[in-house]
């Protein structure tokens, strides 16, 4: 089973493709079927499972949607391993006993950065790879209920008087 961290890892990926591309992202969670327990797309894209739910996946592509999870599990286990050793890093030295310099902190920095783009690829690979088991169709739909969610979201920043974000 899937942990929290992973589910996060994999929303934020989707996000950035979403932000950067300006199409929709897609995925489809670890553990099978059903809302917050991470079912399809939970916690990859706003709206998680439903959004996958209404595209109306077929059969074969929930099936290979779950073998490009499968693929690239292992990596991004690894790659999460390697950001949370850069972040820590850089906690060490910062809260250490001792002088740090700008040079450490610089060092750690880079580290952090690279281990966090390294990631952003990553996620990037799975989220086109599973964009292209959806037909023209399903990419319109999710792009459509996506520009719904950003006119709600905007609808509810103006109503709650919160600041507008995109």
């Amino acid at each position: 089973m899937m942990n929290s961290v992973v589910k996060n890892v994999f929303a934020a990926s989707a996000l950035a493709l979403v932000l950067t591309s300006g199409s929709a992202a897609f995925g489809y969670g670890f553990r099978g079927r059903g809302g917050c327990g991470g079912g399809p797309g939970h916690g990859l894209l706003p709206g998680g499972g439903r959004l996958l739910d209404a595209l109306d996946l077929s059969a074969d592509q929930k099936e290979k949607v779950q073998d490009i999870f499968a693929a690239h599990a292992p990596r991004f286990h690894t790659l999460m391993a390697n950001q949370k050793a850069a972040k820590q890093a850089i906690a060490d030295e910062l809260l250490g006993a001792g002088t740090v310099s700008q040079q450490d902190v610089d060092a750690a920095a880079q580290q952090a950065s690279q281990a966090t783009t390294d990631l952003m690829h990553e996620r990037l690979a799975v989220a086109l790879e599973v964009r292209n088991i959806l037909s023209p169709e399903q990419i319109q739909k999710a792009a459509t209920i996506r520009s719904r969610m950003k006119q709600l979201h905007a609808q509810m920043q103006q109503l709650l008087g919160g600041r507008q974000e995109d």
